[in-house]
């Protein structure tokens, strides 16, 4: 059984998954998105500063000390809303 994921727990996700650097490609598969949808994502967080594009062979997206911030921020609220229900079992 799938469920809709918010905008906020997709950007968590993406920034977790940035963390250590990844490639579009890992970030898709690694968040459950298609390539079409991850470029906005992506254009968010890089114009916010939240996630650097390291241009190179094959560009790598890395998540800033902004988004490591942000990430923190964004695990609280999840953690907030959705305390003692199933739901917060898929989060962590």
């Amino acid at each position: 059984m799938s469920h809709k994921r918010y905008k906020d727990q997709i950007l968590l996700n993406i920034l977790q998954v940035c963390g250590g650097g990844a490639t579009k490609t890992q970030i898709v598969y690694k968040s459950g998105l298609n390539f079409h949808t991850i470029i906005p994502y992506l254009d968010l967080l890089t114009h916010s500063g939240l996630v650097v594009r390291v241009d190179g062979e094959i560009p790598v997206y890395r998540t800033t000390a902004k988004g490591e911030a942000a990430l923190m921020h964004l695990r609280e609220v999840e953690r907030l809303v959705w305390a003692g229900t199933d739901e917060e079992k898929l989060i962590s």
